[in-house]
């Protein structure tokens, strides 16, 4: 499957070739600053599938990061748009192989790929106690490991 997305300006476009491993949401804090919610919805997939267009194109787009250590203690890199602000995409250390799409970046109404499933939950501690656990969904302690 064929997944593009961008930000809210169209600045940074990018597209993955790749069926998602895991859609899952994260309740971490760091996600929770990330995007100003309560949780991100996240599309686990192999970085090796992942290619940013806008940069290819020579459009005004590289996304800038910011860096943290993630409760696993390895570095999580945190990419959005520098003009707009959107959350794009994630890349933990923990996990070198794989990284996660910010599901409400993608286009055409892509996030609802997940066809009203969610395989698994992250940082579940810390979900907000007005949220339930979806119904099927693995609940895991901390960060989701492939």
């Amino acid at each position: 499957m064929v997944l593009n997305g961008s930000c809210m300006c169209g600045k940074v476009k990018y597209q993955a070739d790749a069926d998602p491993a895991v859609k899952a949401m994260c309740h971490c804090q760091n996600c929770q600053k990330f995007s100003g919610s309560a949780f991100t919805t996240n599309f686990i997939l192999p970085r090796s599938a992942f290619k940013l267009l806008s940069e290819k194109l020579g459009i005004l787009g590289a996304p800038k990061h910011g860096e943290y250590t993630a409760d696993s203690w390895f570095t999580y890199r945190a990419y959005f748009c520098g003009d707009c602000g959107s959350s794009l995409y994630g890349e933990p250390d923990s996990m070198p192989q794989m990284m996660s799409i910010k599901a409400g970046t993608l286009n055409n109404g892509a996030a609802q790929l997940t066809e009203g499933k969610i395989d698994a939950e992250a940082f579940v501690k810390r979900r907000v106690a007005y949220l339930k656990p979806i119904d099927g969904a693995t609940q895991v302690e901390g960060m989701i490991q492939l």
